[in-house]
C-alpha cells in the first residue's frame, strides 16, 4: 500500500480551487470557545496549529476568524500539498508534520485543529498528541463539511455514483463517534459540539473541479474512466439543475474539547 499522506499528489490544483470553505458562524464559535479557555500563562503570541492542513483552506480560516496576531501554522505531510499552500502563504505558516507526531513541544500551542482530515489519522494517537502540544486552557478541534444528501435529490445521487464505482466507498465513511472519542480522551473536558447548514452555489465546471478534486472520485476514475467519470457527474448536473447553477446543501460539524 502507498503513502496515504501522498493520496492528493495528483489533485492538489483542482482542491486548492474548488474545495468549499467553512461557514462564518461556525469559524466565531471556534474563535470563542478558544477564547474562553485563555490563561494568563498562554505563551504569546498564540500559536494555533491546523493539522492536516492540504493546501491551506482551513488554515487560511483560521487566520481570517482570530486575526493578525496569533501565530497560524499549517502541518501537512502531503509533499504537493504543502509545496501549493506555501505557494500563497497569506501571514500564515506551512510544515511538513503529521497528525500522530506534531512538530511541535510540549504545551506550546492554544489550538490543535483537523479541519476535513481527521479521517485521515490515526485518531487515538492525534488525540494523544493534542493534549500533548496544547498548553492548559487550549483547544483540540475537529471540523468537517459533508454534503447533506438528506437535503437534496442531487447530493444523494452523487453519493450513489460514488458508491456504485469507488473502491467499497460508503457515504457513511466519517461517521465515528468524534464527541464519544474527544469525551473519553484522558486531559480533555468540555466536550461540545456545534453545527451549521449552508448551500454551496457552483457553476457546472465549478461542481467538475470540486468532484475531480476528491480521492473517492479518484476511484471512480480508476474503475470506469476519466470520459466515462466526467460524462456521469454532468449528467446529474443536467439532470438536477437545468439552470446551470449547482446547489449544493452542506452540514458543517465542529466537534471541541478543553485541555485540563
Amino acid at each position: 500500500m502507498g503513502d496515504r499522506t501522498q493520496a492528493f499528489d495528483r489533485l492538489t490544483e483542482n482542491y486548492r480551487r474548488f474545495r468549499p470553505g467553512y461557514p462564518a458562524p461556525v469559524l466565531d464559535r471556534l474563535r470563542e470557545y478558544v477564547a474562553a479557555g485563555s490563561r494568563a500563562t498562554w505563551p504569546e503570541p498564540w500559536l494555533l496549529l491546523d493539522v492536516g492542513a492540504g493546501t491551506g483552506i482551513s488554515t487560511r480560516a483560521l487566520r481570517d476568524a482570530f486575526g493578525p496576531g496569533p501565530r497560524v501554522v499549517g502541518v501537512e505531510p502531503g509533499h504537493a500539498m504543502r509545496d501549493t499552500a506555501a505557494d500563497g502563504a497569506d501571514g500564515v505558516e506551512f510544515t511538513d508534520g503529521r497528525a500522530e507526531d506534531v512538530p511541535f513541544p510540549d504545551g506550546s500551542a492554544v489550538l490543535v485543529l483537523a479541519a476535513q482530515a481527521v479521517h485521515w489519522f490515526d485518531r487515538p494517537a492525534f488525540y494523544a498528541e493534542a493534549v500533548r502540544v496544547l498548553a492548559p486552557g487550549g483547544t483540540v478541534a475537529v471540523l468537517s463539511n459533508d454534503r447533506d444528501w438528506t437535503a437534496s435529490a442531487f447530493a444523494d445521487a452523487h453519493e450513489s455514483l460514488l458508491e456504485q464505482y469507488g473502491d467499497g466507498y460508503r457515504r457513511d465513511y466519517r461517521g465515528f463517534d468524534t464527541l464519544g472519542e474527544l469525551a473519553a480522551r484522558e486531559g480533555l473536558a468540555e466536550a461540545a459540539e456545534s453545527t451549521g447548514r449552508w448551500v454551496r452555489e457552483l457553476d457546472p465546471d465549478e461542481y467538475l473541479g470540486m468532484a475531480l478534486s476528491s480521492t473517492k472520485t479518484a476511484a471512480v476514475v480508476r474503475a470506469i474512466g476519466p470520459e466515462r467519470t466526467r460524462a456521469a457527474l454532468t449528467g446529474l448536473v443536467a439532470e438536477h439543475f437545468p439552470d446551470g447553477v449547482v446547489r449544493i446543501p452542506y452540514l458543517t460539524r465542529l466537534y471541541l474539547a478543553r485541555r485540563t
